[in-house]
């Protein structure tokens, strides 16, 4: 497994569709969230008609709101990318027909797939690093072109801040690399898991979370119980347009917890069975 894990990791650093997905994430975080947001403050009449005055919105962006603000990125473009990153670990082994040529040296399926697995999990990790190091340094430097004051969360929160960040988005990297395994297509896997966040998790759970029996099944999906997580990471500032979790911390992090051990035992089963070479 080891020796699986090293050449997987050779992989994921070699490809640069992986570099390229990093690069838009923390380009996100930069652009799209701290400075668009802060600009938008600084323009005068662009946040007309919003019900939360600009002097107090643009504290979303300052280093004591660092955690929910990086953890909303996470559950919406940090998500989509986690799933591609795991589709292509898996997937582009049958689109460049290279997986019989791997099966048919000293590791056995498991330790092909395990190594797999805890390459997409350092990844993770480090994207998940990267991702709060570039979050800190922006809301720094906001905070000092500003002018304003602004401390930084307690050290046991941002722990807890990134523990939550690691879990979802490895649920995200341990979708993508099952719809990888299910499908054996990269497209197919990719299309699939970015339908199913942005029209069954985003869509859905928007227009039919009031609905009695829509909510039920919606409290057990792991878009939604990733935002319960988020939501226990509270703004310095009450937002009157946020909406109210459907479950709380806890069971988000049990059902996410449950998704990552459900994905992966799936992936191995998927993967031990199947003949790689039949459809």
């Amino acid at each position: 497994m080891i020796a699986s894990l090293q050449a997987d990791g050779l992989k994921m650093r070699k490809r640069w569709a992986n570099w390229i997905m990093v690069t838009i994430l923390l380009a996100w975080l930069v652009l799209l969230v701290y400075a668009l947001l802060y600009l938008l403050v600084k323009t005068p009449g662009s946040l007309r008609g919003s019900t939360v005055p600009a002097a107090v919105l643009k504290r979303q962006i300052f280093p004591e709101n660092l955690i929910p603000t990086v953890l909303s990125t996470a559950a919406t473009i940090g998500a989509a990318i986690m799933i591609i990153y795991g589709s292509l670990s898996t997937a582009s082994e049958y689109g460049w027909s290279t997986i019989q040529t791997i099966l048919i040296q000293k590791p056995g399926r498991a330790a092909v797939l395990g190594g797999k697995l805890l390459a997409l999990a350092v990844a993770t990790i480090l994207i998940s690093i990267a991702a709060m190091a570039v979050a800190a340094l922006s809301a720094y430097v906001v905070a000092t072109i500003d002018g304003s004051s602004s401390g930084w969360p307690a050290a046991t929160e941002v722990v807890k801040g990134f523990g939550a960040l690691v879990l979802q988005l490895a649920v995200w990297a341990a979708f993508g690399a099952f719809l990888g395994l299910a499908f054996r297509s990269t497209a197919a896997a990719i299309g699939g898991g970015l339908v199913y966040l942005f029209v069954g998790e985003v869509l859905l759970g928007g227009l039919f979370r009031g609905a009695a029996v829509i909510k039920e099944v919606l409290k057990f999906l792991p878009g939604i119980n990733a935002g319960a997580v988020n939501a226990a990471f509270h703004l310095t500032y009450r937002n009157p347009n946020t909406q109210a979790p459907l479950v709380d911390a806890t069971h988000g992090v049990v059902t996410l917890l449950v998704y990552l051990i459900v994905f992966s035992v799936l992936s191995f089963a998927i993967f031990r069975r199947r003949d790689v070479g039949g459809s």
